[in-house]
């Protein structure tokens, strides 16, 4: 049997694997440094064989991305229903730290984004308007349930939480030593409101 007959995979399962791949490359070496041949040769298919699934090398960024934008996205929404903002911020974080390659993946291409013309920067220009968004809403879900305080303004403590907890993964991935769950816990404890003993 010929080898390319043998390498056959089902699209679903080749296609994973070269989101896998780019996540990885994408993660270690930036947008610029990896190229689509590159990505293939790692896979062990060809170049047309790539292109057959991704049109482009921008194509496949934002689908890796995406990929680790719906797994992050998914994790919260289940966690959003049960747990207050703190708590699904911690649980987040803990999540995050199970797949570190999809974390080096956003933590670098986001920092790569903010270079005008960048393939991602629209995507996390989208992406961190929705989350703030979003967490600005289960922050105001927890001042009604008096777990933060009134006082404070939603949308700038959104912003202010997702800095800290992207400014604590890129330390994180400097130094996996650091207890980062733990870190992320210590900063939001001293936001949430202490019910009385």
């Amino acid at each position: 049997m010929a080898p390319s007959v043998r390498n056959r995979k089902a699209p679903g399962v080749r296609r994973e694997e070269i989101l896998q791949t780019a996540t990885e490359m994408f993660g270690d070496s930036g947008y610029r440094g990896v190229s689509i041949a590159d990505i293939a040769a790692k896979v062990g298919i060809s170049q047309p064989g790539l292109l057959h699934h991704f049109k482009s090398k921008e194509e496949l960024l934002i689908a890796a991305l995406e990929r680790r934008d719906a797994d992050s996205s998914a994790h919260m929404d289940e966690m959003f229903h049960k747990l207050s903002i703190a708590d699904a911020l911690v649980s987040l974080c803990r999540h995050n730290v199970e797949d570190p390659t999809a974390m080096r993946l956003y933590a670098v291409e986001s920092a790569e984004s903010i270079e005008p013309g960048h393939p991602a920067r629209e995507f996390f220009l989208r992406r961190y308007a929705r989350v703030r968004d979003r967490v600005a809403d289960r922050i105001r879900r927890d001042q009604e349930l008096h777990r933060l305080p009134a006082t404070l303004d939603p949308l700038v403590l959104a912003t202010e939480m997702i800095a800290v907890m992207d400014g604590l993964q890129i330390q994180w991935l400097l130094d996996p030593a650091m207890d980062l769950p733990g870190h992320m816990a210590a900063y939001l404890e001293r936001l949430v409101i202490k019910e009385d003993r």
